[in-house]
């Protein structure tokens, strides 16, 4: 496969820090940060963001500190990593350190909050059907409490409006949670006319953000969200292990949740078994040790994101996803996608009656992407070119027109 342009980048720098970008990012130093790019094609960043050096690299410093210092290293640096990560992501979303709590995942993070609730027999949770179903999933398990959960239908698997939200909200509402960016269409939602309807109710509002955070930006005091997460594992550069949890400020206080553990009491090396005094920061719902490991990959794809700006990556990413939506259609294929650039992230949906076995042809040619039911999913990122769209597209045609 001509990978001629992936060859010439992997001789530049790829040494990334703020000085570099105060202009335009060089999207070739950028991508030589990735080996994986040298030798395939990778359009899979909604399926996991690709390992960077800086990654790798942070993930030695950890092993070696292990190594040397012991439990000691939680001292020297661990516990200032995990600050710095929070840091680190509340400058992403426009957020103060003290409003991030770290979690293992979206479902903990979701645990956490709805265990902060005292949902009576009666109340009501809100989801969509086109949100990942993690969500959905721990709604139904309250359903044994008499917690009723409605989950918003679609009317053409790409997106669901806010009036449709609005309608599902009541009086007996009492969290709403959605995705900014759904993993089924790539479609951008209207989160703060959501937030809004939420609040109207008395609802607090969830918004699972994975799909969106560094590739669509987001300032949460503008938007006015309740609770934020989005974590490591696409397109935050971080690999699995690492979830980040904001929670507004002023919402803190007011919810003590159950689910917990000693990461969460306001003085945890005192020991004591007697009593839970809650942190007075978002830490309050953590519970226990964190993965240290994914802490310091976390952090680094971070500070990549950070570095190259979620306003340049947008634009990036938009330009490279325009031009594989357009070539697409030319060569005729059907598509799941918003309708327009503005409401449409990276993820590309192509229907395919069986999109398994297409996904296989093109790994075995360096080319990763991935698929749900009667679909094939390609993702763009920062990090893609023009070239690897275009040999995808190629790679496609051939193989679904034989």
């Amino acid at each position: 496969m001509p990978l001629t342009a992936c060859a010439l980048r992997i001789q530049l720098p790829h040494t990334l820090n703020e000085d570099t970008f105060m202009t335009t990012p060089d999207w070739d130093s950028a991508r030589a940060q990735f080996p994986t790019l040298q030798k395939k094609i990778y359009l899979n960043s909604c399926s996991l963001g690709l390992l960077s050096r800086r990654s790798r690299d942070a993930l030695n410093k950890y092993m070696d500190l292990w190594e040397e210092k012991g439990a000691a290293a939680w001292y020297v640096e661990w516990f200032a990593e995990m600050e710095d990560l929070r840091e680190q992501f509340a400058r992403l979303i426009n957020a103060s350190a003290d409003e991030i709590a770290i979690m293992p995942s979206i479902s903990a993070t979701l645990a956490a909050i709805s265990s902060s609730i005292d949902l009576q027999e009666g109340d009501q949770l809100v989801t969509g059907e086109l949100d990942f179903p993690t969500v959905a999933h721990g709604f139904h398990a309250k359903a044994r409490s008499g917690v009723e959960t409605t989950v918003v239908r679609s009317d053409d698997r790409v997106m669901i409006s806010p009036e449709q939200f609005e309608q599902a909200i009541s009086e007996r509402t009492r969290l709403v949670a959605t995705s900014r960016v759904y993993f089924t269409s790539g479609y951008i939602q209207d989160i703060s006319t959501i937030c809004d309807a939420a609040h109207n109710a008395g609802a607090i509002a969830f918004v699972d953000d994975y799909q969106a955070t560094g590739q669509v930006p987001i300032d949460v005091q503008e938007v006015e969200v309740d609770v934020l997460v989005s974590g490591g594992l696409k397109w935050l550069l971080g690999g699995p292990g690492i979830t980040y949890m904001y929670v507004r400020r002023d919402l803190i206080p007011e919810l003590e949740p159950s689910i917990t553990g000693w990461f969460g009491h306001r003085d945890q090396f005192a020991f004591n078994p007697h009593e839970m005094v809650y942190k007075d920061s978002a830490g309050r719902f953590e519970t226990g040790t964190p993965s240290v490991s994914a802490m310091y990959t976390g952090a680094e794809g971070l500070r990549i994101v950070n570095e190259l700006g979620a306003d340049a990556i947008r634009q990036r990413t938009s330009e490279l996803t325009s031009r594989l939506v357009s070539s697409l259609r030319e060569r005729g294929f059907d598509l799941r996608v918003p309708p327009d650039d503005e409401h449409h992230a990276s993820i590309t949906m192509i229907e395919l009656d069986n999109p398994g076995p297409v996904v296989d042809r093109l790994a075995e040619r360096d080319i990763i992407v991935d698929f749900r039911p009667g679909a094939l999913r390609a993702s763009p990122y920062f990090y893609n070119t023009q070239e690897d769209i275009d040999i995808f597209v190629d790679a496609l045609t051939e193989l679904t027109r034989k």
